[in-house]
């Protein structure tokens, strides 16, 4: 990978937003690489900077004073740089719309992240690794790739159709991914070891998707989709029946 094509990446990569083999890449590229590794420095520090400030985050609020304070930090020509300001005021937007949207409550990393996923598999067609309804063909491809056994049940009789499987990560740990549709709307299902003990089903919204969590036998559970909430949290019931 060169320059020109890791530079406009390294907001992505700082937001974990690349699929797992262009993160490799771009991470292999800063091992090697000073002027971008230095850029990716530059705005670790700049996100952390923005963080750390006390913003007024009202609706109307003025954030031309922290572009003023950044541009004189940075240098003009660093902040003319596309990705520069398109990944800082992507961080600003984010938290706005998170505080407009959700007041009360913040979206932790991994709630964000499984959302980001479950886009992610409808928008680069990657959905599944394994297409099958059968779930005698799902459960047994996940072998040897994982270090647990994902439970894969048949909800078909229950209109919850299984269309296959794939590998993901969830909070930096591989995690199982299975695939349900419900007429048109998908489902994805994350199934990852956890540490805890079994708890509630608990439930979040976030860029208009619906998300529920819970945590049993053992392992974490995360499903996300825009089926509407009623019939998402039955299938979760199904699920946890299982």
């Amino acid at each position: 990978m060169t320059c020109a094509e890791a530079e406009p990446l390294i907001g992505a990569s700082l937001d974990g937003e690349l699929d797992p083999h262009t993160a490799l890449q771009i991470d292999q590229h800063f091992a090697t690489c000073s002027t971008c590794s230095t850029l990716l420095a530059r705005l670790e520090r700049l996100q952390a900077e923005i963080a750390a400030t006390d913003l007024d985050w009202s609706i109307d609020a003025d954030l031309r004073p922290l572009a003023s304070k950044i541009r004189r930090q940075n240098g003009e020509s660093w902040w003319r740089r596309p990705w520069v300001w398109r990944s800082v005021l992507g961080t600003v937007a984010a938290a706005l719309l998170v505080m407009i949207s959700l007041p009360g409550r913040l979206v932790n990393s991994t709630e964000q992240q499984i959302v980001d996923n479950h886009v992610r598999s409808l928008l680069a067609d990657h959905l599944v690794d394994v297409p099958s309804s059968d779930r005698h063909t799902v459960k047994p491809w996940f072998q040897g790739k994982l270090s647990f056994a994902p439970a894969v049940p048949d909800l078909s009789a229950d209109g919850f159709q299984l269309i296959g499987g794939r590998l993901d990560v969830v909070a930096g740990k591989p995690a199982a991914a299975l695939i349900y549709k419900r007429g048109q709307h998908v489902i994805n299902l994350w199934i990852s070891p956890g540490n805890g003990s079994d708890g509630q089903v608990t439930s979040t919204n976030i860029e208009g998707f619906h998300l529920l969590h819970w945590q049993k036998d053992g392992m974490l559970y995360w499903a996300v989709s825009d089926l509407n909430p009623s019939e998402l949290r039955e299938f979760a019931m199904l699920i946890r029946s299982h």
